[in-house]
């Protein structure tokens, strides 16, 4: 079976992809690996592409990880990335009211031990609505590591990516208030979808990346 290799979001890990299913591939999730202090987006990219054996390989971005699958992409025109509540250029991010700005700000201030606590706000910038989403998400964020959030936000913070690769399918959702979608110029909108739609509305997700797939 063919597979699709899966890059998690900040403050997440592959169970956001539990309800996705793309008939005839097999989701692999990609782990986070060591970071240095001076890795950028481009430098940290480069070491998750060394997990990717397949010489035509088929990538699914969900947020920072969709970032880094747009520079994985810049360097492997034979790859296809599939970005969902991401954004493919710097530009898509710099949007003040968004939770990426509020936590850009947040990560400069407080230690890297408070960024793995869920708030209320958080879960709503996400858009966590039912207790499952919220349960789900809280564990998501408990569990994750403060220095790697810490970190990539700072990545995040100093990306100047304006290049759109040939090879990136941009999918988002038209209620994300993380990344806003007023500064988003995506291939498919989902109609009300937030920043946890491959979670909850992984069916339209699904769909629109396996008919991308038919034609490649």
């Amino acid at each position: 079976m063919k597979k699709i290799y899966c890059i998690s979001g900040l403050g997440a890990d592959h169970r956001l992809f539990g309800k996705l299913s793309i008939p005839g591939y097999e989701l692999v999730p990609m782990p986070w690996l060591p970071f240095d202090t001076n890795d950028d987006m481009v430098s940290y990219a480069s070491k998750m592409a060394t997990l990717i054996y397949d010489k035509a390989a088929v990538i699914i971005g969900l947020s920072f990880g969709g970032m880094l699958a747009t520079e994985i992409a810049k360097t492997h025109p034979d790859y296809k990335a599939f970005l969902v509540s991401s954004a493919k250029q710097a530009s898509e991010i710099k949007i003040h009211g968004g939770a990426v700005s509020k936590w850009l700000i947040r990560s400069m201030i407080v230690p890297p031990s408070l960024l793995n606590i869920p708030s209320f706000t958080t879960l709503r910038y996400l858009g966590a609505i039912t207790k499952e989403e919220k349960t789900l998400l809280s564990l998501l964020i408990r569990d994750s590591d403060g220095k790697f959030m810490k970190w990539a936000l700072k990545a995040v913070a100093s990306w100047q990516n304006e290049i759109i690769p040939s090879n990136v399918v941009q999918i988002h959702g038209t209620a994300d208030k993380t990344i806003p979608s007023a500064g988003v110029h995506p291939d498919f909108w989902i109609e009300g979808g937030s920043h946890i739609m491959i979670y909850n509305r992984a069916g339209e997700v699904g769909k629109i990346i396996s008919e991308s797939l038919k034609n490649i």
